[in-house]
């Protein structure tokens, strides 16, 4: 998967949270009469692409999208990760499946899961898509 795309009838609030509160960097933007969007680099390879519903030249259904969907960030110190965030977060938790994570939610109600994996993880399926390096450093 390359990217995930969410259209949305707060495109300023939500290009704001994602660019500013969370300080994702902006990879890519557009700003036409029948289109508006912007596309942030989440890491690992991962994108988000918010797509203003109010320009779209049809515009979509938008409805709550419940648990179905949730964005999943992951980080090598989730202490620093959340330190590092400008709004406030609940305290991490530790699961029983090897992880370390906290989840916040965008102003559109979409939860973001920041999450790192313990000692003994991530599993191996996933350290052959990541690189090794990356894994062991002591940044986000």
């Amino acid at each position: 998967m390359s990217y995930v795309a969410l259209a949305t009838d707060n495109f300023d609030r939500m290009t704001r949270f994602y660019g500013q509160t969370l300080a994702f960097p902006v990879l890519d933007e557009w700003d036409r009469s029948r289109g508006r969007g912007r596309r942030f680099d989440l890491g690992k390879g991962l994108k988000l692409e918010l797509l203003d519903n109010q320009r779209e030249a049809k515009p979509l259904l938008i409805s709550c999208l419940g648990d179905r969907l949730h964005i999943v960030v992951e980080v090598i110190d989730i202490y620093r990760a959340r330190a590092g965030l400008s709004i406030q977060s609940p305290d991490v938790q530790r699961v029983s499946w090897g992880a370390l994570l906290f989840q916040i939610k965008d102003p559109d109600g979409t939860p973001i899961t920041y999450l790192e994996w313990t000692d003994k993880y991530p599993p191996e399926s996933v350290k052959r898509l990541i690189n090794p390096e990356d894994f062991h450093r002591s940044k986000l």
